[in-house]
């Protein structure tokens, strides 16, 4: 009976000073429903480490794909007895792929994808690995509820939420981690704790904004929930690009005086080798038809516009909107940005000669683009420090993006991008941390300018 003992202990030992091993890592996972992803595994492994943008092709040591909060922990033991470092990954929406890095531990979360409704508390409960479309599919269509989150089928809730998020209920609810009561964090020490107002309240104000990563894996939201209505007007509406400067500078006046129940949408583009580039602005509206067309319809006549718009009207679910969103795969791409602190002539015509001098190339599927993503209404009324998200003085998001096939492109596609975030810095302040880019000197001041210090912890 000694001798089992000794074996016993010595075994534990053993165990503790050599770490848990892979084989033994797969087993436990396995048991609990998960995935071990080893690199052998070559389609599955590849599958699994690319994600939005194919630039990077980064390749981490292992990936895991928990099933469950306890099998979070049993990857952070297997790191962590092993000296090994972790990358978190939810959708693998990120611009510069910050989910996977090179010789680190994965953890995927893509298999964690319970969710429930209380119609009592109204509060949606769900695990960080659900797309919003999954998560819309669930309250849309089976409960008639929803909260503001993200607008392409491919986004996760994780990244998204811990960043800011922001869709086309967002000027009514605010932004995605606004709407957050709760989560669910597996700290570094692997234990598990609730972040609240009530719990952790520290950790509660960090994650909502600055959450990727850094202060744990958060492995479970509660949302609050909002009726929504059945079916939401949509207009998307084309306008030729001799009129761009018109209607931008229209686009910014009316934006002043809107109500909240109406998001905007500006995008001017260039494809393959078009002699102009195209323009763009999508019409949200959150209420009935006829109500909409008392605002999303002053599109329809804009002074000084020569060329009458194609104008296209939707009226659908928000969960179809969603499922229909672009969701570009194996490209590669670049990614710029910040918030605008005014459109004016310049920024206007800044903005127009930028898309005029974007690349021109043999294919379709090559595109240089600017997106001006309305933030304002509910997202800008709380105050900058009501959690780690500080960008709520500026409502337009300027997003530049690049999206191509063929390393061929690479070079002249970051040249242009480069310059042209060069030449528009002076029209913006801060950068969205939901687009991030590992290009910036002063990242922390532009993703979190003064809430940046309290996250340190100074």
């Amino acid at each position: 009976m000694r001798l089992l003992i000794f074996v016993v202990v010595l075994l534990n030992i053993i165990n503790y000073v050599y770490g848990l091993t892979l084989a033994q890592l797969t087993t436990q996972i396995n048991a609990r429903g998960g995935k071990v992803i080893p690199q052998a595994d070559g389609p599955n492994f590849n599958n699994a480490r690319f994600g939005y943008n194919y630039r990077y092709n980064r390749i981490p040591t292992v990936i895991i794909q928990p099933s469950d909060t306890a099998s979070v922990q049993l990857v952070l033991e297997y790191a962590q007895t092993n000296n090994l470092k972790v990358s978190i990954k939810s959708g693998g929406h990120s611009s510069i792929s910050e989910g996977v890095m090179d010789n680190r531990v994965t953890i995927d979360l893509s298999q964690m994808k319970q969710i429930s409704y209380d119609n009592v508390t109204r509060i949606i409960t769900t695990q960080s690995g659900n797309k919003w479309v999954e998560f819309y599919d669930y309250t849309i269509n089976q409960h008639g509820v929803a909260t503001p989150g993200g607008s392409c089928p491919s986004v996760s809730i994780g990244g998204l939420t811990l960043g800011g998020g922001a869709n086309d209920l967002s000027t009514l609810y605010g932004l995605a981690t606004d709407n957050v009561v709760e989560m669910e964090v597996v700290l570094a020490n692997r234990t598990i704790v609730t972040a609240s107002e009530t719990e952790n309240s520290d950790l509660f104000w960090a994650l909502r904004g600055g959450g990727h990563g850094g202060f744990g894996v958060v492995t479970q939201f509660k949302f609050k929930a909002y009726q929504v209505q059945p079916v939401y007007y949509s207009a998307w509406i084309t306008w030729a690009w001799s009129d761009f400067e018109a209607v931008l500078t229209y686009v910014n006046q009316f934006s002043q005086f809107m109500p909240n129940s109406v998001n905007l949408y500006f995008t001017a583009w260039r494809s393959k080798d078009a002699a102009t580039p195209s323009v763009a602005l999508s019409c949200f509206y959150n209420g009935n038809k006829d109500d909409a067309e008392q605002f999303c319809g002053r599109f329809r006549s804009i002074p000084n516009v020569v060329t009458p718009p194609e104008f296209q009207v939707t009226n659908t679910s928000y969960y179809n909107t969603v499922k229909g969103g672009t969701d570009p795969k194996a490209r590669q791409s670049y990614t710029k940005g910040g918030f605008l602190t005014d459109i004016t002539k310049q920024t206007v015509r800044r903005i127009k000669t930028a898309m005029e001098s974007s690349p021109l190339t043999p294919y379709s599927y090559n595109t240089a683009r600017l997106n001006l993503y309305w933030q304002g209404g509910a997202m800008l009324e709380k105050s900058r420090g009501y959690n780690a998200y500080p960008h709520r003085s500026y409502p337009w998001n300027a997003v530049w993006l690049t999206s191509f096939v063929g390393s061929e492109f690479d070079e002249m596609y970051n040249k242009w991008i480069t310059k042209t975030y060069r030449q528009m810095n002076t029209f913006s302040q801060g950068v969205y941390q939901n687009y991030p880019d590992d290009t910036l000197e002063n990242w922390a001041d532009e993703y979190y300018m003064e809430n940046y210090p309290l996250l340190k912890g100074g």
